[in-house]
């Protein structure tokens, strides 16, 4: 999510830069394509690096100044996680993220998703699945696979595939 955060940064900054006066209070879309590295913990007893590729459009909406107030994105993820020298190769999974601007600082106050946030094969046919909604800010963490409201998916399957 933090590579989400800095690439969604970069864009709105460049929408700023680019918008002229009269239509800066119109909504931007931009497409995109990210992939990035992050390292898992908290889920397991121990780190899981996980590598993934986001593809989607996101929509950023600005005040009538030009202040960027909100992001609306729409993602397509696939993630690959590591540990211990195995290899979980999780399936493309969709969801949706909201994120919040304080209108005096433009600092982010929140970032919620939605949708599934795992979606993870596991032998003999089970599957590590989690939906819901996640509140990014609240845990202070780039990568989570576990909503704060919804299905929490099978945690002990994730971590036996990938134990030592």
């Amino acid at each position: 999510m933090r590579k989400y955060l800095v690439a969604l940064a970069a864009s709105a900054i460049l929408a700023v830069v680019v918008a002229q006066p009269a239509a800066a209070a119109e909504p931007v879309r931009e497409d995109f394509t990210r992939d990035g590295t992050a390292v898992l913990t908290g889920v397991c007893s121990f780190p899981v690096t996980v590598e993934f590729t986001q593809t989607g459009t996101d929509t950023l909406f600005f005040a009538q100044d030009g202040t960027l107030k909100r992001v609306k994105g729409h993602v397509v993820e696939q993630d690959v996680f590591t540990a211990n020298g195995k290899t979980l190769v999780g399936l493309p999974y969709t969801f949706n993220v909201r994120v919040l601007f304080d209108s005096e600082t433009g600092e982010v106050t929140n970032v919620f998703a939605s949708g599934v946030i795992s979606r993870v094969p596991l032998a003999g046919g089970d599957l590590f699945l989690t939906a819901g909604r996640l509140d990014f800010a609240a845990h202070g963490s780039s990568f989570l696979v576990q909503p704060d409201v919804g299905a929490q998916g099978n945690v002990e399957g994730f971590c036996e595939a990938l134990s030592p």
